[in-house]
């Protein structure tokens, strides 16, 4: 029985070293993302202040035909060039790339910002009078859709997360009730103990084993909770799924109806970011 028991615990210590480890590589992997989010808005606003630089040097339609000829060819061979290093369309579009991007990791407010700011500066590149009028518009809408699904979407996180929240009361519960089920015994006479230690040690090895599977799957449901918060829906989905193959191996009621509950989460479709009404007048 000792043995089992020494057993048992290295087992559930392994399981919670193993967790941890997960919750660290979440950690580590949301670390990663924000290092490439500052990248890549490093990189736009570099790109944003080359091309703004090189239009300054295009000569302005309103300058006389006649000073345009009195350039030199080789100024104008630099200009020419220059302009055509950085095409304005191509700035719009890895702008548009940060902004997806910061909204598939939950950068809301960011990505937001980063669509406004875009909305202001095109009126400074060099496109078409009724194009910019074309992408404001449509910028406009996009910025209102996105707030309107960040909305649903915080909504329906708040929801899902009350209903893991309501889970692990039961599972801490349901801990603590298999933690107490053996202590009752210890009040009785010691030969009343002795007699019925033979019958009594395979339920209590069974409530033992309950306790830690129960364990477990709280701790896979913090696991899940962590990365419903962050976003990352498929390793979400995948916890979930872990939970409810390790509930079904337990055949008491009480399971089976915390499997249902499981299940009944995991049906939630998660509200998908909408797709940028922009990139599709770009063409992109």
């Amino acid at each position: 029985m000792k043995k089992f028991l020494i057993v048992l615990i290295l087992v559930c210590v392994a399981w919670i070293a193993k967790l941890s480890y997960d919750i660290f590589q979440l950690n580590q992997t949301q670390a990663g993302i924000q290092s490439t989010l500052q990248q890549l808005e490093t990189h736009s606003a570099n790109l944003n202040d080359q091309i703004v630089a090189l239009q300054r040097q295009t000569p302005q339609p309103s300058e006389p035909v006649a000073s345009k000829a009195a350039a030199t060819s080789g100024t104008g061979a630099q200009v020419s060039t220059a302009t055509l290093q950085v095409d304005p369309m191509v700035l719009i579009r890895q702008q548009l790339d940060l902004v997806d991007f910061a909204l598939q990791q939950q950068q809301y407010h960011f990505a937001l910002e980063k669509l406004a700011q875009l909305n202001i500066n095109i009126e400074q590149y060099a496109l078409a009078p009724s194009l910019k009028q074309s992408l404001h518009q449509v910028m406009g809408k996009d910025q209102h859709l996105i707030q309107q699904t960040v909305q649903a979407r915080t909504e329906q996180q708040q929801q899902i997360q009350q209903l893991l929240q309501q889970l692990d009361v039961v599972l801490t519960q349901e801990i603590k009730q298999a933690q107490m089920k053996p202590v009752r015994g210890e009040d009785r006479h010691f030969w009343q103990r002795w007699f019925e230690l033979q019958p009594a040690k395979q339920p209590a090895t069974q409530l033992m084993q309950r306790a830690i599977i129960m364990k477990e799957v709280q701790l896979r449901l913090l696991v899940a909770r962590e990365a419903l918060s962050r976003g990352q829906y498929l390793e979400y989905q995948k916890d979930l799924n872990e939970i409810i193959q390790i509930l079904s191996t337990l055949p008491d009621a009480q399971a089976q109806k915390l499997r249902k509950q499981v299940e009944k989460i995991k049906g939630f479709s998660i509200i998908p970011m909408p797709v940028l009404n922009t990139r599709a007048l770009l063409g992109s």
